[in-house]
């Protein structure tokens, strides 16, 4: 897969830089919606950092997917993508990296699953 950078945001169909996935990870795939996450950039993109949570259309025909903007909050919500709330890089334990289960936030708790997503049979009431 790889990644179509516009150099200046303002700009989408102007001057861009072309990325493979070497330097990104994709957290979340759902079609046309991609969500990446950058770990090494082109010196020339400076409207976001690594690690920043990227919104990105993919494109017709080849495996190319073109940045759009930062993911928002609810977008990462939708999309379920985990929040590392400690750090940005993956914890490890006894040699090998922990993976995300699951968040609770007390002002913000998640009741039902979004559209489209079958239940699972568990109901999460908040008291």
């Amino acid at each position: 897969m790889q990644a179509v950078i516009p150099i200046e945001p303002d700009d989408p169909e102007g001057m861009a830089v072309t990325l493979d996935d070497s330097h990104f990870r994709v957290l979340s795939d759902r079609g046309k919606v991609v969500i990446i996450e950058f770990h090494s950039l082109a010196e020339s993109i400076d409207w976001f950092d690594d690690f920043d949570l990227m919104y990105c259309e993919r494109q017709p025909g080849a495996d190319i997917i073109k940045v759009i903007r930062e993911a928002t909050d609810e977008e990462r919500r939708k999309y379920r993508i985990p929040l590392w709330i400690q750090s940005e890089e993956t914890p490890e334990c006894c040699g090998r990296p922990m993976y995300f289960v699951g968040q609770i936030d007390d002002d913000d708790l998640c009741t039902e699953a979004p559209p489209g997503v079958p239940s699972s049979g568990y109901t999460i009431r908040n008291y």
